[in-house]
């Protein structure tokens, strides 16, 4: 069995940002029905992975495309 290490949340207000294909993006938290949310142009998503995916068109690791720290 192994053991998945847990993600410190980012607190709502924080943002970060990537340049992906010469543009650059940025991804804010915000509240959400459910918690938090993470905004990227103007569209509200579930998880850094879903905003990161909105970007690149392809499943990427959100964690480490935003440079979230762990």
């Amino acid at each position: 069995m192994s053991v998945r290490k847990a993600h410190n949340l980012p607190k709502v207000g924080e943002t970060f940002t990537r340049t992906f294909k010469s543009i650059r993006h940025t991804m804010t938290v915000v509240k959400a029905k459910k918690g938090v949310g993470y905004e990227v142009d103007n569209n509200v998503h579930s998880s850094p992975s879903a905003a990161a995916k909105s970007i690149t068109k392809t499943a990427v690791n959100g964690w480490r495309f935003w440079r979230i720290e762990e």
